[in-house]
């Protein structure tokens, strides 16, 4: 019965994780109740693991993580929503978790905006083609150096699911 129950919870992990992919990819924002349903569906997680996770330092590196981010907001290096959704992201991680994930992080969120960085040469190409309306939005923004970093968020997060419930 609680292993279904950690399996539900860290299913809403993933759709809340997915949704501000998304999210992020089609509008550049992810809204606050991403991160709020993240936040909220760590209390349940954390009682199903009281034994096996140190809460207090889950909690004080997802605090550290999310004052980390606001400096990098302040330097206009991330967006608002993504110094949330990596906040209440990094909350889940915990010790054991928090280098491999910021590991992952730092390799996804510099292949995509490299990637996004490379493709806007063709933007031009790209508005005039036969692309989907959100990838040509993408290279747009792109122009303007926005990068939605909710993107490489998302997939760190989800590479890290597998070792969240071990």
């Amino acid at each position: 019965m609680l292993n279904a129950l950690l399996v539900a919870v860290i299913f809403v992990f993933c759709v809340a994780v997915i949704n501000g992919a998304i999210s992020d990819l089609r509008t550049f924002r992810i809204p606050n109740w991403i991160s709020a349903v993240l936040l909220a569906a760590f209390v349940p997680y954390a009682i199903l693991r009281w034994n096996e996770i140190p809460l207090l330092l889950h909690m004080g590196l997802g605090v550290f993580v999310f004052i980390l981010c606001i400096v990098f907001w302040r330097l206009k290096w991330l967006g608002g929503g993504d110094v949330k959704f990596l906040g209440a992201i990094s909350l889940w991680m915990g010790p054991p978790l928090i280098l491999p994930f910021v590991l992952i992080l730092s390799l996804a969120a510099a292949l995509f905006a490299g990637l996004l960085m490379w493709v806007r040469r063709w933007n031009a190409y790209i508005q005039h083609s036969n692309l989907p309306a959100m990838v040509k939005q993408l290279i747009d923004r792109a122009e303007n150096h926005a990068c939605p970093y909710g993107f490489p968020i998302a997939i760190a997060a989800i590479a890290m699911v597998p070792y969240m419930s071990s």
